[in-house]
């Protein structure tokens, strides 16, 4: 039974759908995955058990009369708890909303229920998502299933460690810096933070209740999970407007199957303006890109030409700035919490965001004007590959520390922000969707590791298609020791 709780959410569909397995099984086989090892991770903040229970004995008796709900019938998820879920508190880690019970779900949350499936529980996060670690003010600090004393990553932390664990087969998180990409490399998970406005973020906190939605650009909502199968799924049930995020165009999902390895055009760099890497993931991308060569795609070590990575750095900085200062009061603390005498990375983030943050309307539409120039810097150079392979951060999962203390490379002590999300703020920017993929373990470590994989804007079914035939190189997930 223990096992049910490590296969793919579109697998565990089938075993409900054959009456192999009912839906009251697979939940409780995950309530007592959640029972053994949750009070150590610390990964689900709210357990909806209750309704959930419920919910499955109603799934078992639809499937008796042959009705079905959907593609997921039965299945179990869990949410980031900066999501509104109906009926449940949602709290985004801000005392202010210890006690907030939302009375609708957020769109992501809606269309996971419409196909089937079944809200197990909330996940834990960083106090209103804004942190690459996941210790927020509400539920404290979760730990990663490889090593507890390593954070998941965050923002959406807690659902990574819970998918990597066995105590959810499918999590739906938002990314803003990074959010779904950090966790799941930190956590040896797949994680697809899609094109930008492809899937509908209404119902995500920040902003506060009541509050206008400030952020335009740079956001993306997306699942993490157990293979790249259930993040086509994943996007294929979130995708598309929903008539409350008006950014979000009507583009149709497209069947794009994967084709052999050797058909593929692949750019790749370990190099992001300078940023140190660790010695395993300087090796780990190399074995990659020579392992890729020798299945015969064409693959060359490159970039976008002239990318001025400093300039990325502080636009990203002023955009989110500029759109987040309705929330600047939780911002502020974030953002002087973290040493300003650092390495230009963390320097120019910093000074981007505190400058966006003063901005004027027109240093905000000078910013944008930017943020559409490197877009098509990115885009123009994307034109020739099927996907530009990069690190997620500059080292696998670092042990649980105070936000903005620097973090070892080497050797070389490299400021906080620039660790965490000095590789990911880039796509955040231009918008352009994003793979993670574990990497097969290496020797001399036993912690995960994991690769972005880049594709072209609304070319999302492409890149997981891609990433569909890498996986068949990289192999499948692999769960942590003694899980």
């Amino acid at each position: 039974m223990q096992e049910l709780n490590f296969l793919p959410a579109h697998r565990l569909a089938a075993l409900v759908r054959t009456h192999e397995v009912s839906a009251r099984e697979l939940l409780e086989a995950h309530l007592a995955q959640i029972s053994r090892h949750n009070s150590r991770l610390n990964a689900i903040v709210t357990l909806d058990e209750e309704r959930a229970r419920t919910r499955a004995r109603e799934a078992d008796e639809a499937l008796a009369r042959g009705v079905s709900w959907g593609p997921l019938h039965g299945v179990p998820f869990t949410i980031k708890d900066s999501f509104m879920t109906a009926g449940v508190r949602t709290t985004s880690s801000y005392k202010r909303l210890s006690a907030y019970v939302p009375t609708h779900d957020a769109t992501v949350v809606a269309r996971m229920k419409q196909a089937g499936a079944i809200l197990l529980g909330k996940t834990n996060l960083p106090t209103l998502t804004l942190d690459l670690q996941t210790s927020g003010h509400l539920f404290g600090r979760a730990s990663n299933p490889w090593d507890e004393s390593r954070t998941p990553g965050g923002s959406t932390g807690g659902g990574a460690a819970a998918v990597a664990s066995g105590m959810t087969p499918l999590e739906v998180g938002s990314d803003l810096a990074g959010s779904i990409r950090v966790p799941s490399h930190y956590c040896g998970i797949f994680g697809l933070k899609p094109t930008e406005h492809r899937v509908p973020i209404s119902g995500h906190i920040p902003p506060l209740p009541g509050r206008p939605r400030g952020v335009r650009y740079e956001g993306a909502a997306g699942p993490l999970a157990r293979c790249v199968e259930d993040l086509k799924l994943g996007l294929k049930l979130l995708a598309g407007p929903d008539d409350e995020d008006w950014d979000v165009p009507p583009v149709p999902i497209r069947d794009v199957p994967p084709r052999e390895l050797r058909s593929y055009r692949v750019a790749w760099t370990d190099d992001f303006g300078g940023l140190p890497v660790t010695r395993e993931t300087r090796n780990a991308m190399d074995k990659l890109a020579r392992t890729l060569e020798a299945q015969g795609c064409h693959v060359e070590r490159c970039g976008p030409k002239g990318l001025d990575f400093e300039e990325v750095w502080e636009v990203w900085g002023r955009v989110l700035g500029a759109e987040l200062g309705s929330e600047m009061q939780a911002l502020a603390r974030f953002i002087f919490s973290i040493r300003f005498n650092a390495m230009p990375g963390d320097a120019i983030l910093n000074r981007g965001i505190v400058r966006g943050v003063q901005s004027s309307m027109s240093d905000y539409a000078e910013a944008l004007a930017i943020h559409d120039r490197i877009t098509g810097q990115v885009e123009a150079f994307l034109s020739d590959w099927d996907a530009w392979l990069c690190p997620v951060t500059v080292s696998q999962a670092f042990t649980h520390r105070r936000s903005g203390e620097w973090i070892n490379v080497e050797g070389k002590q490299v400021p906080y922000i620039t660790a965490t999300c000095g590789f990911t703020t880039l796509f955040n920017l231009t918008g352009h969707p994003v793979v993670v993929v574990p990497l097969p373990k290496l020797a001399d470590s036993p912690l995960p590791l994991g690769v972005q994989l880049v594709g072209r804007r609304w070319r999302d079914e492409e890149l997981l298609a891609f990433s569909e035939s890498l996986v068949a190189l990289t192999g499948d997930f692999r769960k942590p020791p003694g899980y």
